[in-house]
C-alpha cells in the first residue's frame, strides 16, 4: 500500500508538472484574489536559495543534499514500514516529493513550480513562493510529523 501511495504522488507530481511545461500560458487565476497556476522553473531549493551558485555548483550541491535526506529518510521509512502508525505513511510522502524534485534537478537541471498561493489586500499582493506538488507532500508530511511527534510526547 505505501508503494502505492509513493508511485501515486510521483506520478501526480510529474504529470502535473509536464502539463505545465506543455500548456500554452505562463500564469492563469484560478481563484481571483488568491490563488494562480505559473510556470515557474527554481534553480534553487525553497525561495530559490542558492539560486545564484554556478549552476554546476547548485546541481550537484542540491543533489548531494537531497539525496542524503531522502536515504536517510528511507532508512527511517525501513525501520518504521512495519508499524501501524502514521509516521510510516508520512514518510513514504516525503520520500515522493524528494523523488519527484531530485528527477527534475537530474533532468531539467531545475524544479517546475506551478501553485501560486496569495492574498490580495487593497492594492497589493502577498505572494508565498510557488511550488509544486513534490513540495506540498513534503511540506503536509513535515507538519503532521511534527504534530504526531508533540502527541507522543
Amino acid at each position: 500500500m505505501q508503494i502505492g501511495l509513493f508511485a501515486l504522488l510521483v506520478t501526480a507530481d510529474q504529470l502535473s508538472k509536464w502539463w505545465i511545461q506543455q500548456a500554452n500560458f505562463h500564469a492563469f487565476s484560478v481563484i481571483d484574489g488568491f490563488f494562480n497556476i505559473v510556470r515557474a522553473y527554481n534553480p534553487g531549493v525553497a525561495f530559490s536559495m542558492f539560486a545564484d551558485l554556478p549552476d554546476a555548483v547548485r546541481l550537484w550541491l542540491l543533489l548531494a543534499v537531497t539525496i542524503g535526506i531522502a536515504i536517510a529518510v528511507l532508512l527511517w521509512w525501513w525501520k518504521e514500514r512495519h508499524h501501524s502508525g502514521i509516521t510510516s505513511w508520512l514518510l513514504v510522502m516525503i520520500l515522493a516529493g524528494a523523488a519527484g524534485n531530485i528527477w527534475d534537478r537530474i533532468q531539467l537541471g531545475y524544479v517546475v513550480d506551478f501553485i501560486d498561493w496569495y492574498l490580495r489586500i487593497g492594492g497589493s499582493e502577498y505572494h508565498w513562493p510557488a511550488f509544486n506538488i513534490a513540495d506540498a507532500c513534503i511540506s503536509v508530511a513535515v507538519v503532521l510529523l511534527l504534530i504526531t511527534s508533540f502527541k507522543k510526547s
